[in-house]
Order: C-alpha cells, then sequence, then structure tokens
C-alpha cells in the first residue's frame, strides 16, 4: 500500500518505510512545498501520532503546516512501535540507533540542501537528544520544549520518585506488546515488582529506572547525559514553570557553551507539561501563550541572521507569575539581594528569626493526603486547598507585603526536622496568596536517608535544599504561604521505614518534627529594580 503520493498546489506529500538496520520498518510523512528543488529540512520523530491504516492523510492538513508554509520541508517519522510503524516501543530504547539512520535517509533525499532543522516537544525531544553527541554538521538548529537530557531528573527528586517513574506513560507507550494490562493491586509494595503484576512479567528497561540511584552506571553512562554540555548549535529551550522537567531545562542552560549560549535562548511560560495556558486557568493569565509559530521563527532567525522576536539571545524570557507579564533575565545569575522569611512557632512566616519551637504532625503512608495535587495551571488544581483545611500538613504564612516584589530564580528552604522513624520524607511547596486563595508556585521534597543515609530515629537533621526555578511577583497586600507535610502526592509515598524505596515491604506510621529557629527559613531570591515603598 506504500509509498502514498499525493499532491496539491501547495505541497507534495510521500508516505513511506524507511528500514532500520533490523529490518523493522518506520512510517515516515515526507511534506515538500511545492516546486521547491532544494530546501532545508525540518525534522520530526513522534511517538504520539494515531495509525492511519493506510489512509493516506489530510493533504489539506499537510498544506497548512506551518513549516511548509514557510518554505521548509518537513520528515516526520512514527517512532519504533507506535502510530503506523512496525516493531515494540520499549521507551528510550533504538531511539539513537532509529535516528541516526533516518538521518542518512534524508541527507539522500533530491531536495535536501544540508540544512536541518530539528524539533521536539518531551519525548520528540528526547528521541533527538538521544544522537545530538555525534554532532551532525548538517543540523543547524533545534528547537526543543519540556524535556531534560539527565534521565534520573526526569523521575526523581532529592531520592524521591515521582509517578512511579511515570508509569502510566510507559504503559501506554508499550501498549502494543503489552495489550493486557491489569491495574488493580499495581502499587503494591515492593514497588520494583509492579511492572510484573500489571503486565505478567518482567520490563528490565523500566524496572532498572526504580532500582538505580541516582550516581549508578545506569544513568551516567546514557548517551544524552552530557550532551548538552558540548553542542554547538543555537537551540530555543521553551518551558513551563509547572512541569516537573523546570529544573532539568534549567540545567541545560546553565550547562551550555557560552558561545552556544549566546546564540540560543529560552522561554519559559505559566504552563504545565502542555506549553500552553488552559481556557479555565483559576488565575487569569494574560498573554501567557507564545505564538504558534515561535519554533519556525526560530528556524528562520537561524537561516536569515535575523533577530528571534520572542526571546533576547542568552537570557531568559519568563512569565512572571502573580506579576502577569513577560520578562527578560540572566540565569545562572550573578549576586543579588536575597529575603528570608523564617517559620515561627506560631506558624508565621517573618523576616524575624524566632524561639526555638517544634511542631508535629503524624505521617501514615497508607493513608495517603489527597491535599497536595499536582502544582499545574488547570482548573481547581492551581488554587491550593484551605490553610488548615487537613491533617499531616503544617501551613505558614507571612504577613501583607508593603510593596511589589519580583522574584526570579531558586527558592532556598533551610529548618531541621527529625522522625520517630528510621527514615521518612519531608515536603514543602510554595504558594502566592491574593484575596485569600493561595495560589502554587514551586515545590520540593527530599527522603532523610537522601540527606543522611546513616540517619537515625529521633535524630535532628538539617534540611538545605534549592527549589525548583521560579519566577514571580507578590503585590502589596498579597502574601506568601509555605505548607510542609511528608506526602507530595504526585511522588512515590515514603515507607518510613529504612532500605531502597522501591525494596521496602513494610510501612510504618510517623511523627514528623520541624524546628522552628533562626535557622529555618525559606530565601527568596529578589529581582531587582521593580516597586517603590
Amino acid at each position: 500500500m506504500y509509498p502514498i503520493i499525493t499532491t496539491s498546489d501547495t505541497v507534495s506529500v510521500t508516505e513511506t518505510y524507511m528500514v532500520m538496520d533490523d529490518g523493522v520498518r518506520l512510517y515516515t510523512r515526507i511534506m515538500v512545498p511545492a516546486g521547491a528543488e532544494k530546501c532545508p529540512i525540518v525534522f520530526i520523530r513522534t511517538p504520539y501520532e494515531k495509525a492511519h491504516d493506510g489512509v493516506p492523510h489530510s493533504i489539506e492538513a499537510c498544506a497548512g503546516n506551518i513549516y511548509v508554509q514557510n518554505g521548509y520541508a518537513v520528515v516526520l517519522q512514527h517512532c519504533r512501535g507506535t502510530g503506523d510503524s512496525e516493531g515494540f516501543c520499549i521507551p528510550y530504547q533504538n531511539e539513537r540507533e532509529d535516528g541516526l539512520r533516518t538521518l542518512e535517509f534524508i541527507r539522500q533525499m533530491p531536495f535536501y540542501d544540508q540544512e536541518i532543522y530539528l524539533y521536539g516537544r518531551s519525548y520528540l525531544t528526547t528521541v533527538h537528544l538521544s544522537y545530538l553527541d555525534t554532532e551532525p554538521e548538517d543540523i543547524k538548529g533545534a528547537a526543543f520544549d519540556i524535556q531534560t537530557d539527565r534521565m534520573y531528573f526526569r523521575n526523581y527528586r532529592n531520592g524521591c520518585c515521582a509517578k512511579f517513574c511515570n508509569i502510566d506513560w510507559w504503559l501506554s507507550m508499550m501498549k502494543r506488546q503489552f495489550p493486557e494490562q491489569k491495574r488493580e493491586g499495581a502499587e503494591i509494595r515492593p514497588y520494583k515488582d509492579i511492572m510484573k503484576r500489571i503486565v505478567g512479567e518482567e520490563v528490565p528497561e523500566y524496572t532498572a529506572c526504580l532500582v538505580h540511584d541516582e550516581y549508578d552506571e545506569f544513568w551516567i553512562s546514557d548517551p544524552r547525559t552530557d550532551v548538552i554540555d558540548h553542542l554547538k548549535i543555537p537551540v530555543l529551550f521553551t518551558e513551563g514553570w509547572y512541569d516537573f522537567y523546570i529544573g532539568g531545562m534549567f540545567s541545560m542552560w546553565e550547562r551550555l557553551p557560552e558561545a552556544t549560549k549566546e546564540k540560543s535562548a529560552f522561554v519559559v511560560g505559566p504552563w504545565p507539561h502542555k506549553t500552553k495556558v488552559t481556557d479555565y486557568a483559576e488565575y487569569p493569565l494574560p498573554g501567557g501563550n507564545i505564538t504558534p509559530d515561535y519554533a519556525v521563527q526560530w528556524f528562520n532567525s537561524i537561516r536569515n541572521h535575523t533577530a528571534y522576536p520572542h526571546a533576547e539571545y542568552g537570557k531568559v524570557n519568563f512569565y512572571s507569575i502573580g506579576g502577569d507579564c513577560w520578562t527578560t533575565d540572566e540565569y545562572p545569575y550573578g549576586q543579588r539581594e536575597t529575603m528570608n522569611l523564617y517559620f515561627g512557632g506560631d506558624k508565621t512566616l517573618s523576616e524575624c528569626a524566632s524561639l526555638r519551637s517544634e511542631l508535629s504532625y503524624r505521617y501514615d503512608p497508607e493513608k495517603r493526603l489527597n491535599y497536595f495535587r499536582y502544582r499545574g495551571i488547570n482548573n481547581d488544581i492551581f488554587r491550593a486547598k484551605e490553610k488548615g483545611s487537613c491533617d499531616g500538613v503544617i501551613s505558614f504564612e507571612s504577613d501583607e507585603f508593603r510593596r511589589d516584589m519580583e522574584f526570579y530564580g531558586r527558592i532556598r528552604w533551610q529548618m531541621k526536622v527529625k522522625t520517630d522513624c528510621e527514615d521518612t520524607a519531608f515536603y514543602l511547596r510554595v504558594y502566592f496568596v491574593e484575596e485569600g486563595a493561595a495560589y502554587n508556585l514551586t515545590e520540593t521534597i527530599t527522603s532523610l536517608s537522601h540527606i543522611n543515609k546513616d540517619y537515625r530515629a529521633g535524630e535532628e537533621v538539617l534540611i538545605d535544599l534549592e527549589l525548583p526555578p521560579i519566577g514571580f511577583t507578590i503585590r502589596k497586600g498579597n502574601r506568601i504561604r509555605v505548607d510542609i507535610a511528608s506526602d507530595g502526592e504526585i511522588y512515590v509515598p515514603h515507607s518510613n521505614t529504612k532500605g531502597h524505596w522501591a525494596e521496602v515491604t513494610e510501612t510504618k506510621v510517623a511523627t514528623n518534627t520541624v524546628i522552628c529557629d533562626e535557622e529555618a527559613y525559606i530565601e527568596l531570591p529578589v529581582k531587582p529594580n521593580l516597586g517603590d515603598e
């Protein structure tokens, strides 16, 4: 049935298979502007398109493709085991080899003009990062959204696992290989056996993500790990403050070679993983989206040696939450002012340290709080529950701010804590409070064993962590609120026992304690030159 060739006055579309080295055929759609002899090419690989089952793709949709309309050819391929491609998909496997082999095919196409541009969002970014260490000379630029190059940080924060290494996504990617998936009783300890309970057999590639710790060779040897550190092409990063990969993307920006960063840009909006504001966001976010042509304009600016309209080179263009505007700053930045808010025993946040006092709460991993919803921006998720509405959460709140203040960077959390168990977790989330409603800003979590692997019950340990970056504004009359708990909702509940989180089988109920004194505060990174007294 393939190849299928369809033409119109504006585009020529070829749907075909490209044969990989092991014989697996990958569906590939090639869209070329009508009449083009040579043209630049945008290369996209995706696992998310549905199968067309031999039905020609809509010529109208291809003609309306924004890259085609701007004079680019597009090579769009379904990843192995997805869409119309053959084989089975095991996430991250084969993407390097399949990507490099497809580049070889692209170079043989009659319209190839030695200019290839890469576009990717989430996993679509990962597939390109998988082979960029080879530094192909004909790749001239890239636009990468919401993804990080260091695999460990896709799944963990300070030793705590998020969403069982994104198991729902893994299962959706492997649906062809494992059509029968049983979710009942899946989340029974030990968690390392979760895939056996769901699909009936071990999936070593997934289980490895559960059992290997941060500095294990499994993570360090991944070909994506250091690719950004040596990248030479101009790259546009696009990210959202409410995406789990936010810290990883700022790490990539920080690690870009200076010569590359000077010709690259970074845009951060008020988005979750979808990189756009929903129509029903609880908090108004006027102008919070970027235009649909942001990526093609990036490629045009590289080709035409013109300024990019949406961001300043070498800097971060970001939307200030609460400030409701776009602004630009450097990252990493030099020395700047900070503001400390100290935790008080009366559950306040104050610029003055308090006398020592202890606040305790009960944490039972078998009875999840259902208090912290994921810190996205969708309806009823962006807004926090009322302070004091749930046991197991301690809320602290500041006085009203006397003037507008803008903040940008990483909030630092310092506090002594303890537990009556062998180990536990402590979770912190920061909000801004406007007209009595609290709105999510940023969060972090840590296990005590991540701070001190030899922790003993009853010992005090100092948490000193930086949260993921955030840009926000506190208006005059608004407040800051901080919640402390041990259950972060999207994170795997800590067992309160000693041992690897994926291997322990028992749980305990913990009494966890935070200590308010001169060492207990959040440090806010002040962005200078905003507002008057």
